[in-house]
Formats: structure tokens, sequence, C-alpha cells
């Protein structure tokens, strides 16, 4: 390979610099060339001691030089220092790499458009120690961990495989993240230390943070040790306005309006076409009459969400990483490696939200609304018969613990091979409690002495507010004041978990034979045995409300406790009426909804539970309704067991080709890969239940419904690349994939939710239990699978510097999708009424992702003085994703979820003498996130709109064993925000906080 010299300068470089070297005729007066520079002084790549932003790049930029595929790479700045503050912020400065956040925090990360990426430690798999989604569930079960989890201190740096041989491990569609652990050999012999202390600081949560972690290594000719130890806290804030709360309804011109002398609504012509609805009454029931289909424009109907939510929510966590490694060298042919990472992280998240309520009605929209032609409301002005604060806690406690023990031979001959065993062991413990004050006075009950009453006595009979969704946040006006607490009483409560438990174990066996002469260089070969499982158990909290006497006690023990609920064995209300003045531990003022505007909630605020009063769900529920026992709800619990064996064969080869000799270097391979999955589902009859009726309790296991599924697949895969000049690289790249599937969305049963009827239907009681929605998983969801075509070129035409392009084409054959449909569900009483939406798993059509990056990196350390510390890394993205799938509403193809068409990545960084500091931007277009239907069938594309980020570093060398550093992210105050199919219907919105850091690094 050839090197360059520090004085090497291209003609792109060259016209590069003038139109930077312009900016200034002569450096400052303080630059001093002669000072020694620290950080230049710790390269030592063949050891991996890089130090600094642009060794950092040299090193990356080599790695994929050298690399039998297409990859791109990232190191670490200095030991345990990655550029950015997880690895997924890292990761989105790389080209095709996309990423989506926790609490602000990188968290998950997509390859090319597409989410279904493997990630892999030191080559293989591993469990991570939580991460979770909207339901509290953690992708435990997926082959992608949660970031969050990692402390990307304990990292030397991270591969991003777009092109994989078929030695790589199976599991990603278009890519893999391959993560690297430091292991004693990479450092330098005798002792090595360093060690990071970290604060931090959000502009909201207004709190500090911190962040410790230390690295100790020693080693000899023969063997070495290596142990690092991370540990954080952090508080972190995340605001969170948004329209759904169960569906959305058809409200239509012919159900608003005052009742005329009929009892009939008056109608209300919100779109200005001049008439209510068709413009005549129905003649059967003399009311105006509507048309509800999606063609018809002017729509005569606005989609009507259930409920408006302002939620504030505050996330802590404390992180803990502990990573061993040991090599030794037991003779000069054979070498023991074993590695050992315990991660724990506890996570505390608790949310107040200010909810609006339509309680299902249609006809709250007032005059002076706006709605545009498409149905969609800009300004509403309604008057609800619900308010409410929702309350939220939710703790988990998870660990994991991965070991790897390898045994290396390598005597110098031909044959050279491995044997390896891992085992990975992770654990979570979920709980959360959940409460609804109301401001309204709900329905009417009788409770146990035969008097009748509002449920809440003291209650507002309606809410006037107005909504504005016209702004860049949501603005709110309470018209009717809700902050007098005397309105107020904690109305229904309640609390579930789940435990979960994962494994893995694989065994893996390799070799590799070379060969002196010919084109075919060496031969590849391996076998693998991997299990994992994943068992998840649900339950929830039941505790005895009813006095009885009940015909079975089971009856006695309530899930929601809630006045509103008739009790099955007296008949009346038997839940506690909790008005605030009788708990005034419970309550607190909550006033922080910066940036939304929310208008006439007075000086103090609106009046909720405390969620820091409920952080321990089961004593906070007990307190109230003593007796909580944990039951196990068996439609969302399940075991899901996944036995894969593969064998690879892989060719590789050299040689040269052409008048000129232009060397080439190739492998092709294929693995074969059989799968087996044994889905564990709970058998539940609708009859027998644990609680007071069936959907306020649980329902048990009376049995085990066992369902298997297996396939094979035959995987090939060829590189190639050429030398076409010594600076000058083109590779081509084939290959099939198939990426495992979520165990959860293979186990999970149909699980669904029930709301009081409260009115919904005037000819019911309003304590029946009315379907509102529910999810569902899939065993017979098929893995994805695709093609994946590959072409680069590649101009390493200055040292620590690289343009490239790159196309690609991923032709996915099947891929599960999320939808949410209108099913006909049945109420309570048995009866199919409105059904609801019902979010299931399914397997998708095929589709296309086709694309092209370009990546430019330069150090500038040809310039003048001062200016030859700055360097860049620019890249842009393009992926444009079809499916087969159905339209949307306007009859538009939808593309593959969560790809952005368009990404880019700008970051100018400067390292000189004892300095080094960096600007970073990340930006990517609008992408579409899923379908929605319950809106009467109507079928939105919900869509992120385009977000851009921005961070910043400096660091200072006091001594070349001393660094001093400070950072900031989202410095720009950026949130995300989704619409559900035009860009003024607004959905929800995640407003993340401004983040800053500073810190002390050393190294000995």
């Amino acid at each position: 390979m050839k090197t360059f010299s520090k004085n090497r300068i291209s003609p792109l470089a060259l016209s590069i610099a003038a139109s930077l070297f312009t900016l200034a005729a002569a450096p400052p007066a303080a630059a001093q060339e002669d000072t020694p520079n620290p950080a230049s002084e710790a390269v030592e790549l063949d050891r991996v001691v890089v130090r600094g932003v642009r060794n950092a790049q040299a090193e990356a930029i080599n790695t994929k030089r050298d690399a039998a595929q297409i990859l791109d790479s990232i190191s670490a700045e200095d030991i345990g220092k990655l550029p950015d503050v997880t690895i997924s912020d890292s990761l989105q400065r790389v080209t095709g790499v996309q990423i989506r956040r926790s609490a602000g925090e990188g968290a998950q990360v997509n390859i090319r458009g597409m989410p279904q990426v493997q990630t892999t430690m030191n080559g293989e798999l591993y469990l991570s120690a939580g991460g979770g989604d909207e339901w509290g569930q953690p992708n435990l079960g997926g082959a992608q961990p949660d970031f969050v989890d990692i402390p990307p201190t304990l990292f030397s740096g991270v591969d991003v495989i777009k092109s994989p041989t078929a030695a790589d491990l199976d599991g990603g569609i278009s890519g893999t993240i391959s993560l690297r652990t430091r292991r004693p050999f990479d450092l330098p012999e005798g002792w090595t230390f360093s060690g990071q202390a970290e604060g931090s600081y959000g502009d909201r949560v207004e709190e500090v943070n911190h962040l410790y972690s230390a690295l100790a290594s020693y080693r000899t000719e023969r063997w070495g040790a290596l142990l690092t130890v991370s540990r954080s806290e952090a508080t972190l804030e995340n605001k969170r306005p948004s329209v759904f709360s169960g569906g959305a309804q058809k409200s239509t011109e012919c159900d608003l309006g005052a009742l005329d002398g009929d009892g009939l609504p008056s109608g209300l012509d919100f779109n200005g076409d001049g008439q209510i609805g068709i413009g005549q009454r129905d003649l059967e029931t003399g009311r105006w009459a509507c048309n509800t289909d999606p063609a018809n424009l002017p729509r005569q109907y606005f989609y009507n969400w259930v409920g408006t939510e302002l939620e504030n929510r505050k996330t802590e966590r404390e992180r803990i990483g502990v990573n061993g490694s040991f090599q030794f060298n037991v003779t000069d042919s054979v070498t023991l490696l074993g590695d050992a990472a315990y991660t724990k992280m506890d996570n505390v998240d608790t949310s107040v939200a200010a909810q609006l309520h339509t309680s299902w009605k249609r006809d709250q929209l007032q005059p002076g609304s706006i709605v545009d032609e498409n149905g969609v409301l800009e300004h509403g002005i309604f008057v609800y018969d619900r308010f409410q604060a929702h309350s939220f806690a939710g703790k988990s406690e998870s660990e994991a613990l991965n070991t790897n023990l390898e045994l290396r031979f390598d005597d110098g001959g031909p044959f050279r091979g491995s044997l390896r065993w891992v085992h990975g062991k992770s654990e979570r413990q979920y709980d959360e409690a959940r409460a609804d004050a109301v401001a309204t006075r709900g329905n009417q009950i009788t409770r146990s002495d035969g008097t009748t009453q509002w449920a809440n006595a003291n209650g507002l009979e309606t809410v006037t507010a107005t909504v504005d969704f016209r702004g860049e946040f949501p603005n709110v006006d309470m018209i009717t004041d809700v902050s007098n607490p005397e309105n107020w009483q904690l109305m229904s409560t309640w609390a579930q978990g789940n435990r979960i438990e994962a494994n893995l174990d694989a065994l893996s066996a390799d070799g590799v034979f070379e060969f002196q002469n010919g084109v075919v260089r060496s031969f590849q070969f391996g076998a693998r045995y991997g299990e994992r499982d994943f068992q998840y158990d649900a339950y929830r909290y039941l505790s005895p409300v009813s006095p009885g006497p009940c015909p079975d006690p089971n009856l006695a023990l309530y899930y929601f406790k809630d006045p509103l609920i008739g009790d099955t064995c007296t008949g009346f209300s038997e839940a506690r009426i909790l008005p605030f003045d009788s708990i005034p531990d419970y309550w607190s003022y909550f006033n922080d909804f910066d940036p939304l505007t929310v208008g006439g909630l007075g000086s103090q605020g609106l009046p909720a539970i405390d969620p820091d009063v409920m952080k321990d769900p089961v004593a906070y529920l007990d307190s109230l309704y003593p007796g909580n026992v944990a039951y196990t709800h068996a439609p969302d619990s399940y075991k899901v067991t996944e036995k894969n064996s593969s064998l690879y064969f892989m060719a590789n080869l050299e040689g040269s080709t052409g008048s000129n000799g232009i060397p080439w270097y190739a492998n092709l391979g294929a693995r074969i890969v059989q799968t087996r999955l044994l889905i564990d589902q709970f058998v539940v009859e609708g009859d027998t239940f644990i609680g007071s009726h069936d959907w306020n309790g649980v329902y048990p296991a009376l049995g085990v419904d066992r369902i298997i599924n297996q396939y094979t697949d035959v995987l090939p895969s060829a590189n190639i690349a050429f030398d076409i000049l010594d600076e000058q690289k083109i590779r081509f790249a084939y290959n099939k994939a198939v990426a495992r599937q979520n165990l959860p969305d293979l186990g999970r049963g149909l699980v669904v939710f029930y709301s009081a009827n409260s009115g919904r239907h005037p000819d019911l009681p309003d304590d029946l239990a009315i379907f509102g929605s529910g999810r569902a998983g899939n065993p017979d969801l098929e893995p994805f699978r695709a093609s994946n075509y590959n072409a680069s070129w590649e101009w390493y035409f200055a040292d620590a510097s690289l343009l490239n392009l790159g196309v690609f084409l991923i032709d996915v054959e099947s891929f599960p999708a999320s939808v949410t449909r209108i099913e006909p569900m049945p109420d309570s009483d048995g009866v199919i009424r409105d059904g609801g939406p019902v979010a299931r798993i399914v397997n998708g059509g095929g589709g296309t992702i086709k694309g092209f990056e370009v990546g430019y990196q330069q150090a500038f350390d040809f310039l003048p003085g001062w200016w030859s510390g700055f360097g860049t890394n620019l890249n842009y993205t393009y992926s444009d994703a079809e499916t087969s799938g159905e339209p949307d509403i306007d009859g538009n193809t939808l593309p593959i979820g969560d790809n952005s068409k368009h990404q880019a990545n700008a970051v100018l960084w400067y390292q000189k003498d004892r300095i080094q500091a960096r600007v970073a931007y990340n930006w990517r277009s609008k992408r579409f996130a899923r379908m929605d239907t319950s809106a009467w069938g109507d079928r939105l594309g919900i869509w992120n709109d385009s977000v851009g980020y921005l961070d910043a570093s400096f660091s200072y060398d006091v001594t070349p064993y001393l660094t001093l550093y400070v950072q900031g992210t989202n410095l720009t105050g950026e949130n995300e925000r989704r619409y559900a199919q035009w860009s003024n219907h607004y959905f929800d919105q995640n407003i993340y906080e401004r983040r800053y850091y500073a810190g002390v690094r050393l190294r000995f």
C-alpha cells in the first residue's frame, strides 16, 4: 500500500485550500509552529493508540482502504473517546447511516434507509441491557440493540459493513454495525491508564449529570489484561405534544352546531361551500345528510382526533459498564482470548400530560374553527366534557452479561483457525403506574349507600379551549379556568409491568487455508450453531376493591381503580372518591410547557398527580388501594426460541488484468443458514378471567400453544476491488441477505384496551366498557429477505483524505410491516359496534431502495501555519425507497418506513498544537413512519418532518497526559415533528433540549 508524505498536495487539495487561504492574509501572531504537539506525538497506528480527530480520521480511512468489502469506519479519538456522546450519534456522520433518538440521545440506526441492521460486538451477536418501545417492551429480542444502553467509552471503534462477505455473520439486510472493544494487545507493552470525568447540563431539565470512566491495561509480549469501567448518571427532558390518544373520528358538518327545536344539530359549514353537508336532510331522521367519502372534496368532515395531549417527560438514567479482556499466547502458535462485558441500566421515566379529550364524541367543535378542504383541523374551538391530567411513572432495572472465549491457532503455516464460544444473558424488570386526574364532572354514578352523584362532584360541567396547530408548536388557550384544585379529583389509577429474560449461546469454528501460488490465495470456511431465546411475562397489579359478597373472590379484584366502574358483585360504584383536598401529598402544580404556549392556567399552573409519588408503583398503589398483587396477563406473555445453524465457504482471489496489469482482489462464497423458531403463546378463553370484568383484570394461561416455523436460506456473496491507480480503487459487490425478525413481533398475542362509554353511545350505560384499541404480533411472520448490489469508487488523494462515490440497490423480496386498521372488535358485552384501531405486524410486500453516496474527507495539513490544523468531512446520501404496498388516501405509493430520501453531514474540525475543535451538522429529509387507518378507514400516512442537528466540541491538551474539553449537542434546539398525510395535519412532536458537556481526560 502506498504511503503519503505529510506535504503531498493534490490538485483537489489545492483548489479547496485556495478558497480557505484567502480568508486571511496572515496567521494570527498567537500561532506557534514550533510548539510540540502532544496529540501528534501519541500516534502509533500499529498499536491503535490513536489520539485526536485527525488521527482518528486517518485510521478510519485506512480501515476502509484495506477492507475486503465496502465499509466505513469510526475510530476513537482517544482511549475511551468516540467522536460523539453515544455510538449512534457518531454513526450518523457515516454516509448512508440515519439514526432514531430516545430522549434526545441517539438510540438506533438505519443503514441506507432500513432499520434491519445487524449489530455485533467483536464479530458476534450480543445482548444489550434494555432500551424500550412505546409499550415499555425493550428490544432485547431484536437483532439491533438500543445504543442508549451501551457506554461508548468502552469501545475503540465501529465499522459499518455495507457489503458483507460469506464469513460475516448473517442477520442484516442493509448492513452490519460491528463494534470493536479494546483488547490488551492493541496497546503498548507495560501499563496503560486512562480516565475521564464529565459533567453535563440540559437547558430544559436544568440538572447537572455526571460520567466517569477508567481504563487500566497491562501487557507483556506473551500476555495482557485490560479492564474498563464506566458509570454515568443523566437526567433528560423530552416534551411530546400529540393528537392521537387511540384514534380519530370523522366529525361531519351534520354532527355540529346548536340543537334546533327538534333536538337535532343545526350543522356547521366549516368547509365554506355555502351549505350543510350535501344540502338536504335525511327524510327518516330529519338530520342534515353528510358525505363521508374521502373522494368528495372539499370534505364534509374533519379528522377529529380523540385527544390533544401536551406531555412533559423526564428521563433519569444510570448506566454502569464493565469490560474485561485477557489475551495469552499459550505457545508461539496458540492464543487464548477471553472477554466479558457487563452493562447495567436503571431508567426512570416520569411525565405529566394535559389531555383535552373528546370522549369519542363528534359534536364538540364550535363556530370560528378553521378546517381545510382535506378535513384537516388547523384551528379548533372545542367545548370538552372531559379534561384530565395523565400522570405516569415507569421504572426499569436491566442488566446484561456477555462473555466470549476464543482459541486461535496460527503457526505461520498455510492453515489458521479459531474456535469460539459466546454466551449472553440479559434480564429486565419493569413496573409502571398511571393516574388520570379530572377537572370535569364525568358521568353520574350510584354509590353503595344508594345516592346518585356526578363521579367528580365538584368538577366542571364542560371545559372550553382553543387549539391552534398553525405554528411551529401547538398553542392551547384554556378559556375555562382549570387551575383550581377544588375542581380536581383522582379518578382512575392502575399499575402494570413485565419481566424479561433473554439468553444467547453460540459456538463457531473458522479456518483459513492459504496457497502460495495461483489466483486463489486462500480458502475460508466455518460453521456456527446459535440459540437465542426471549421470554416475556406481562403482569397487572390487581387489588380487592369490591366489598362483596362475591360468588367468586376473583370478582372483587380491580386492575383499573375507578369509581366510574360498576361493581360486578354489588352493582354500585365501589372505588374510592379521591378529591385533591383529601390527598394533599399526592398532587402538585405543573406549568413547564415551554416552548408550547398554554394560556389560561394562571400563575401556578395545572394541578396533577405528582409522578414522583409514583416512582415506586406498588407502594404508591398500595397506599390508596392496599393488597396489590401481580397477576400474569397471558395474552401479552410469550416465549420465543430461535435456533440457527450455518455453514460458509469463501475463496479469496487475487490477480491482475488488462495491459497495464491492474491489480484486483476478490472474495467469493456463500453462507447456508437454517433457522428454526419455537413460539410459545398462551391459550386463554374469553369467559375465564381474574378481575371484576374481563377488561378490568387478566386472562390466566390455560395452556400453551407451540408454533414451529423453519426455513433455510442460501446467501451467496461476492466482493471485488480493482486498484486502478495507486491512489484509487473501484469496488463491486453482490450479496443475498436475510434479517432476523424481532422476537416480540413473533410472540405477542392480541392485547385489547377498553374505555368507559361515557356518553359515546347515549342508549348504553355510561360505565359499559367500549373497545378502544388493540395490538398484536404474528407468529407467521416471514423474515426480511433482499438482494444487494453495490459499487464504489475511492480516491485516497492525500494523507487522512478521501473522496468516494458509491451506488447501491437493495431489492427487498419481503418485509414485515406494522399496519393499523379498524377491526370489528366486540365491546365488553360481546356486541360488535364501532370496533376500533388494531395495530398488527403483517407480511408486507417487496420493495426497492436505490441511491448513491458521495463523501469527501481531508486534512488540510499542507496549508501554512495555523491553517494546517483544519480538516473536513462532508457526505451526502440519496436513498429512494419504493414498495408494492397499498397507496395512501391520495393514491401515492408509500416508501419503505423510516427512510429519508436525502441525508447530509458536514463536519469541520481543527487540530493544532494543544487545541482540538469540531463542529458537526447532520440533516435528513422527511421520512414515512407508518400507515394509520383509525379514522374510519381513511389511509393516512404518518410522516416525520425533516430534521437537522448541530453539535460542537473543543478540547485543550494542558499536558500530554491531561486534556480539558467542552461539548454541546443539539445547539439549535431542534425538534422532531410528525404529521398525518398533509404537512399541516399535526400528529405529534418530540421536543429535545440542548445539552452541554465539560470534562477532563487523563492518560499515562
